[in-house]
């Protein structure tokens, strides 16, 4: 027999309680304290504008709200949000549409939930270019006219010259030439539809080895910093990266230092300044510490050389395709083991490096971690 568990209008005990009872240790009830305070209950317009404001921020560095994984939080999150997706607009809340979007994948799409909670269609293109303003259609049309009637009597104008020109019998080769041209333009077939490869997910992404060169505080943001990164793009080339960790580590810290990076996501734009990656870190569970992920043996590797996962090699995309998912499909089995290498499944990162030997990263001391 299903049980029923409904999250109480003024309190949030009941959600709580089920939580402690599965022994889980990951901190809810701040969350749960504000869907009670500030979307269970408020007004719509309220509703929309923590949408566009406080939950669209915490997703700019997190794929789900509390963990690494989904928990109780986005559960109730995306059953109370369910109702307010045509309000869910790209230009003002893009995080919270593509967490929407994962979470509903993960529980109503791969649990055969639709008949109780419909899929909802989102559209993450980015926001359109605005239009170019119309011309006037009469002058338009005038000018189309005028441009047409000056090629059509050019074409007779020449037309009149060869046959003037041209010997008798002339006429009946053209007309069979023209005949012909016009049965080759029909024949020719139409282009293929590209075939989707069968290449494994997670080798698509273009995770690299990099050296930060400097870093600064973002002057618009307190949180965040702004990393000039060598990623191996060509001499003198550096990317800059927007990373919040701010909270994590000193400034001091993140200077001249090896990381490990995310490439081929596309270029975000955070408070301003573009962002053209991603540095990887591994989260504890209980949200304690965030590290970053660095090679074993930072001797034998260069900027720019490649992490793989062996039997998945493949070619990266150039850009990893929002709409795809790519990053999002893979990154909940991104992971720290009890020797704080990093691994995805069962697989651990391992660097190409120009000797062939096989390097793998780490993190400090997060064990059991979620990396992303």
């Amino acid at each position: 027999m299903a049980t029923v568990l409904r999250l109480n209008e003024k309190s949030s005990k009941d959600i709580l309680l089920l939580h402690k009872y599965v022994k889980s240790s990951i901190p809810v009830e701040d969350w749960l304290a504000f869907i009670v305070l500030s979307l269970r209950s408020a007004a719509k317009k309220d509703v929309i504008a923590n949408m566009e404001g406080k939950l669209n921020t915490h997703l700019n560095f997190n794929t789900f709200f509390v963990a690494n994984r989904l928990t109780v939080v986005d559960v109730i999150l995306f059953g109370i949000l369910h109702a307010y997706t045509r309000n869910m607009k790209v230009a003002s809340m893009a995080n919270v549409m593509r967490w929407f979007d994962l979470t509903q994948e993960l529980i109503v799409k791969k649990n055969g939930l639709t008949d109780v909670l419909a899929l909802v269609p989102l559209n993450l293109d980015d926001v359109p270019e605005p239009a170019a303003p119309k011309k006037d259609d009469k002058k338009a049309e005038k000018k189309d006219d005028k441009k047409a009637e000056k090629k059509d009597d050019k074409k007779t104008d020449k037309k009149a010259d060869k046959k003037a020109a041209a010997p008798e019998g002339a006429d009946k080769k053209d007309n069979a030439k023209d005949g012909k041209k016009k049965e080759k333009k029909e024949k020719k077939p139409a282009a293929a539809a590209p075939v989707e490869s069968d290449q494994s997910t997670v080798s698509r992404l273009d995770i690299r080895v990099g050296y930060i060169r400097s870093c600064k505080k973002h002057e618009g943001a307190d949180s965040l910093y702004v990393e000039e990164i060598d990623l191996g793009d060509g001499e003198g080339e550096y990317r800059t990266i927007v990373s919040g960790l701010v909270k994590w580590y000193p400034l001091e810290e993140m200077q001249n230092r090896w990381v490990i990076c995310l490439t081929n996501l596309k270029p975000a734009s955070m408070r301003g300044i573009k962002s053209h990656g991603m540095v990887l870190c591994a989260s504890a569970a209980d949200g304690s510490k965030v590290e970053l992920l660095s090679p074993v043996d930072t001797s034998k590797v260069k900027p720019g050389d490649r992490v793989y996962f062996e039997g998945m090699e493949g070619e990266p995309e150039k850009v990893l395709n929002p709409k795809k998912k790519y990053w999002e499909t893979v990154q909940p089995d991104f992971k720290t083991n009890d020797d704080k290498l990093a691994f995805f499944q069962d697989k651990p990162f391992l660097i190409k490096t120009a000797s062939g030997d096989q390097v793998k990263c780490q993190v400090a001391t997060v064990q059991g971690g979620g990396i992303k």
